[in-house]
């Protein structure tokens, strides 16, 4: 007999008459935390059959007799934990939010699954349901958070792009009108692209004035061409996508956004646009209020090449005109091709995404998230718009605590849920395995007390400190604007009370959270919220709303662009285990003389949003999203169906 089969039949022999799971834990204000156990069926149960033998009856009847009725044990704060993900995505009807998920067993996919029958077990038994508010649960929220703002600081911008533009619209058509040579050119060139912009690149929607005129008719029908050539032209992104006033926003700006033709009639459109701002300060701030605005809610561009050319023409772009070709020259030649009147927004994951080619353009988002993983893409907290990309880049970098280990298998589900936020899809995957029992000779007269670790909300700290500031950011946009009365605007089209109260309410549960998320956190002002929603989320408001949505990715390949939709909420497992065996003791007037402390494992089931995914035209508009829900029920919302059909009606 090997000395490896001596051990083993030892420790078998060896195992504790009983184990006990925690009925309770509280955490104590130091932070450590103790477990209550109860040990009544202990008692009532008599001994073993193994231990009987073992020790004869009279000996493990007192044994027994000499048992508390319960026993509590403290657990010193600060141990590190190893996450690791548990039974993959539940399958079965999905639901359509995240508070109207489950509390129940996870139903297991496995045939010869033992059943759960009707034992009774502790309420901190790893086998009992223990729902955990996610991490993509407070990501969705907060994203939602921030594009319900973003929509409605967009139809409250219009208001001073329309006026600003048609403003410049009118003189423009006026100088072409009035105006000969280069001006005239100039002037054309300018009339076709405000009116290509302003009629959202719709040539039925151009004004009658513009139509009117012979020469500007076909200038602008031309730009109107030359414009929706990209196959990303008429297809908005989130929140843009959400109702056609916004759908034409998104054109309108990214139109606006496009360097004239390298031509002499490109030129001169810049330059009389340049002078018109400099004979009327009024419009001129109206321009820079619009700019302003761009920066502070969609992201600065990294540069305004206008801005070089108002600085070349030194006051004076009336009379740079009429000596065109001297102005040219004075350019320097990466300057020379004519700027757009606005520059492009830009953020850390857009800038990025625009720079992918090739075959990298179809895998844009898993080439985002290790570009972000291996810190190539740094999102500061510096802007709103930067927070916002910061805040989703901390489900690619859970690593970031130091306290907290976590498997493959776990962070890819994170990674999912950035997908899914971003407009794309992933696959989830887990170990589909349910919690195994020792099933060994039970004889040493202890009884085993098992000490698993606790959670309250799931551990991605650095995800609910980035939404926190995310949101304050976001505050501090509206007050520099005045418009911290603002009412944020959903997908459904409805005002949903002001955003800036609404931001200051989940700023504190946030930070709560990242506390509670934390090991080596035990206190913050804040706790007491997180620690409150994180018990009662499934009764907050924010989790009844529907979850489901439908993307067309902004990154198109030739002849292809992928689709993706969120297509509801399920579930699926985390376990969670000490990394380094925590200090344990008996509590105050508990003896250890009769138990064994044995850290142990503990499960959790946590929601998680399911997403589909399939390609489709480059030129195809996401699914709407009265059609996205219709064909999800229309399949009794089967994830396992829902993707073909998803498929299915994108060809």
């Amino acid at each position: 007999m090997t000395i490896l089969s001596l051990s083993l039949l030892t420790a078998l022999a060896a195992a504790p008459m009983a184990e006990v799971s925690p009925y309770a834990v509280k955490r104590l204000p130091d932070g450590s935390l103790e477990y209550s156990y109860d040990l009544t069926t202990v008692k009532t149960a008599g001994g073993t059959a193994d231990a009987i033998a073992a020790h004869g009856e009279d000996k493990v009847k007192a044994f027994i007799k000499g048992l508390p009725r319960s026993m509590k044990v403290v657990v010193a704060p600060g141990a590190p934990l190893e996450i690791a993900s548990g039974r993959a995505v539940e399958s079965g009807r999905l639901a359509t939010s995240f508070a109207t998920i489950s509390d129940g067993p996870m139903a297991s996919d496995n045939p010869l699954a033992r059943k759960s029958g009707a034992r009774l077990r502790a309420p901190l038994d790893p086998a009992e349901p223990h729902l955990l508010l996610s991490a993509e649960a407070i990501a969705w929220q907060v994203r939602q958070l921030e594009l319900s703002a973003l929509a409605a600081e967009e139809v409250d911008t219009e208001a001073l792009r329309r006026e600003l533009w048609n403003k410049v619209l009118d003189r423009a058509l006026l100088r072409h009108q009035q105006g000969q040579g280069d001006a005239r050119e100039g002037a054309l060139a300018l009339v076709a692209r405000l009116s290509a912009a302003s009629a959202c690149l719709d040539k039925s929607k151009v004004s009658a004035a513009v139509r009117a005129d012979g020469d500007a008719t076909v200038a602008v029908d031309a730009e109107i061409s030359r414009l929706s050539d990209s196959p990303d032209a008429l297809l908005p992104p989130v929140p843009w996508s959400w109702n056609p006033q916004l759908q034409c926003a998104w054109i309108r700006m990214r139109a606006l956004s496009q360097p004239f033709e390298r031509s002499r009639g490109g030129t001169a459109a810049v330059l009389l646009f340049l002078d018109l701002l400099a004979k009327d300060p009024r419009l001129a701030a109206l321009w820079d209020r619009v700019r302003t605005r761009r920066d502070r809610f969609l992201g600065s561009p990294e540069s305004e090449p206008i801005l070089v050319w108002r600085e070349k023409a030194a006051g004076k772009a009336g009379e740079a005109v009429d000596t065109l070709n001297e102005f040219i020259e004075a350019l320097p030649l990466d300057a020379r091709l004519p700027p757009p009147l606005v520059a492009a927004p830009v953020t850390p994951f857009g800038k990025f995404l625009s720079e992918l080619s090739g075959a990298e353009r179809r895998f844009a988002f898993p080439e985002l998230a290790n570009a972000v993983q291996d810190g190539r893409v740094v999102s500061s907290a510096s802007t709103w718009p930067a927070a916002r990309d910061a805040s989703l880049a901390a489900l690619c970098q859970p690593e970031s605590n130091k306290s907290i280990r976590y498997d493959g298998a776990w962070a890819d589900r994170l990674q999912g849920a950035f997908f899914a936020l971003l407009g794309s899809d992933a696959e989830h995957r887990g170990d589909s395995q349910a919690p195994e029992r020792e099933d060994a000779e039970r004889s040493e007269l202890k009884v085993r007390l098992r000490v698993p670790p606790t959670l309250e909300v799931e551990p991605v700290p650095e995800l609910f400190a980035r939404g926190a500031q995310s949101l304050e950011k976001l505050i501090e946009a509206l007050q520099a604007e005045q418009l911290t009365g603002l009412q944020a605007l959903g997908a459904d089209g409805q005002r949903s009370g002001p955003i800036s109260a609404t931001a200051k309410t989940w700023i504190p549960r946030l930070k709560g959270l990242a506390a509670l998320a934390n090991p080596e956190v035990h206190t913050a002002k804040e706790l007491a919220e997180g620690r409150k929603l994180a018990a009662s989320w499934r009764s907050e408001p924010a989790f009844s709303r529907e979850v489901r949505e439908a993307s067309a990715s902004p990154v198109a390949t030739p002849g292809e662009r992928q689709h993706a939709a969120i297509v509801g909420v399920s579930r699926r497992e985390l376990t969670v285990t000490f990394a380094k065996e925590p200090k344990i003791s008996a509590a105050a007037g508990n003896s250890a003389e009769p138990f064994v402390f044995a850290p142990s494992e503990q499960r959790y089931i946590v929601p998680v949003l399911v997403t589909v995914g399939a390609g489709g035209a480059s030129t195809k508009r996401p699914i709407e999203l009265r059609a996205l829900k219709a064909l999800i029920d229309g399949v009794g919302r089967d994830a396992a169906q829902v993707e073909g059909v998803f498929a299915e009606s994108l060809k």
